[in-house]
């Protein structure tokens, strides 16, 4: 047979390049695939909704569409807790909109319906923020002894449940007649944090300063039970619950596990409990997230997976160590924790999946994070919460946008 000649050969290199150029792209769940590239078409300005649609000068691009200023619809809003401000983002991680100045210390967002709430630590205040993101439009102030100090701020069936920490009690809100209209003690120094619902009858409370769980009958605004978890620390430890997650009976508790004043103390922990009993889960309990998941703060589930937030920092310090993103799947009996997705310098806190992504608060800075389950990995950072002079920085929360 003769040998092929120049045209056969580059008839042959021709469709190789073909074949390669034509290789499937993989992108993160929140991109698209066009021509061999990665686009985001929800936020990238240079490809705005489809490719090659670029916005003008000065613009942003927010779920697919070109916009500028207060015109812009957030894709994201975050709690500037250091300069008591609520600001909106897109996915981007771009800012839109003016600042919206609130009380002292915004800490937590809750909805009812579409409107947006946001619980200030500080000055013990609910506010609601105005349409799109603009100025509050109404405030609920909780009544507190000593120091002002709300935790956490949850809604279900239609009224709010603040976390009134410096009291130890839950305080029900009338969002619509803007009062408070109940009180659910939860002891003294129980230091109540987050809270997880179960329907609009149950409520698990996290008593960071009892090492205990709260089941809360909403009906009747009464605490029924105390399930201790002062048990699971490691010795010398306090459990000190934080946030919690109910997916279907199996309820996920974050537990700091520190030492009592504080200071670093054995690996993050994660306790389970069977709400079909109200007790601890048979199997492994806690769940052990290791030693890079230090201080464990945020949680969030996603397709079979949790997502604990990581990173223990010391007061006044903004060194941390064990910081990271860690999965944890729970599709099986047992949880099973992964590598971590480490996050250098920065301590997630809240974490709340927009869609395909998550989005990321640090404690120790104003940054957000972007994170993309299907990649395993930080795909953004921006600073959005500017602290003042002279401080670190915190994003208390992250809610998304309607």
């Amino acid at each position: 047979m003769p040998a092929p000649g120049p045209t056969a050969l580059l008839a042959v290199l021709s469709l190789l390049a073909a074949t390669a150029c034509s290789k499937e792209v993989v992108c993160s769940a929140d991109q698209t695939a066009y021509q061999g590239q990665c686009l985001s078409l929800s936020s990238d300005p240079k490809n705005c909704g489809s490719p090659g649609f670029a916005c003008q000068q000065g613009q942003s691009c927010s779920e697919g569409s070109c916009c500028a200023g207060t015109r812009c619809s957030p894709t994201i809003f975050l709690a500037c807790f250091d300069n008591a401000q609520v600001r909106g983002a897109t996915g981007s991680l771009a800012l839109v909109g003016a600042p919206v100045s609130v009380d002292s210390g915004p800490i937590s967002f809750a909805r009812v319906g579409s409107a947006l709430w946001v619980a200030n630590s500080q000055s013990n205040t609910l506010d609601l923020i105005g349409p799109g993101l603009s100025a509050p439009v109404s405030s609920v102030s909780i009544p507190y002894s000593g120091f002002a100090d709300l935790e956490y701020l949850g809604s279900s069936g239609g009224l709010l449940y603040a976390s009134n920490d410096a009291v130890g009690s839950i305080v029900v809100v009338d969002p619509v007649g803007l009062a408070p209209v109940g009180e659910i003690p939860l002891g003294a120094q129980s230091y109540p944090q987050g809270i997880a619902f179960g329907g609009t009858t149950t409520a698990y409370v996290a008593l960071n300063g009892s090492d205990a769980v709260a089941v809360v009958d909403l009906s009747s605004q009464k605490m029924t039970k105390a399930i201790d978890l002062s048990t699971l620390a490691s010795p010398g430890d306090r459990a000190m619950p934080s946030r919690l997650l109910l997916d279907g009976t199996r309820l996920y508790v974050t537990l700091w596990n520190l030492h009592p004043d504080f200071s670093q103390g054995g690996n993050g922990l994660l306790a389970v409990i069977d709400t079909t009993t109200n007790a601890l889960a048979t199997g492994p309990n806690p769940v052990d997230l290791g030693a890079t998941c230090l201080d464990p703060a945020g949680i969030t589930l996603r397709a079979g997976t949790l997502y604990v937030t990581c990173g223990f920092f010391a007061y006044n310090s903004t060194a941390v160590t064990g910081g990271g993103i860690l999965p944890v799947d729970v599709s099986g009996q047992t949880p099973s924790p992964k590598a971590i997705v480490a996050t250098p310098g920065a301590a997630p806190g809240p974490i709340t999946f927009c869609g395909d992504v998550a989005f990321v608060g640090d404690r120790v800075s104003g940054n957000v994070l972007r994170f993309d389950p299907t990649q395993g990995a930080v795909t953004g950072k921006a600073e959005l919460c500017v602290p003042r002079t002279g401080s670190s920085g915190y994003v208390a929360d992250v809610a998304c946008g309607q």
